[in-house]
């Protein structure tokens, strides 16, 4: 469902990017992607690992649209950041101090996304109410 034109064509970008660089791979390659992109037991690091080897072994013009794809989706992970980080910037000590404890917990790529939810998870349990509310509703 659409929220707003800006947020609609920010995400885009990436849709067309993905579309492509699976839309050239041959029949074999987006199998291979797809099992790897979808393998729980890998870690954040090994799977970012194992796609970019995957993008290189697929070649041109597999790995070009790849790696766009990749840089679009970092541009817009930072993007987010920054508007959490101003968001977060205006919560009390305490909903700021969670924060950084899951912003922790997510940016350590050697764990699976499993393991992440789950600690993530962990964390916000270990919360007061009052600090839970303010950092969940404040971020959505």
């Amino acid at each position: 469902m659409s929220t707003g034109h800006a947020q609609d064509a920010a995400v885009m970008p990436v849709i067309l990017s993905s579309t492509a660089f699976l839309n050239s791979a041959t029949d074999s390659q987006r199998k291979e992607y797809i099992e790897l992109e979808g393998n729980p037991n890998l870690t954040m690091e090994m799977k970012q690992k194992a796609l970019t080897n995957w993008a290189l072994r697929c070649g041109n013009p597999v790995n070009g649209l790849y790696t766009q794809y990749m840089a679009e989706k970092q541009t817009l992970q930072e993007q987010e950041d920054q508007r959490m980080s101003v968001i977060v910037a205006q919560l009390s000590p305490e909903a700021q101090q969670a924060d950084k404890h899951v912003r922790g917990i997510t940016s350590n790529l050697n764990q699976t996304k499993k393991e992440m939810d789950t600690n993530v998870a962990k964390q916000l349990k270990k919360l007061p109410k009052k600090v839970y509310y303010e950092l969940t509703f404040a971020t959505q």
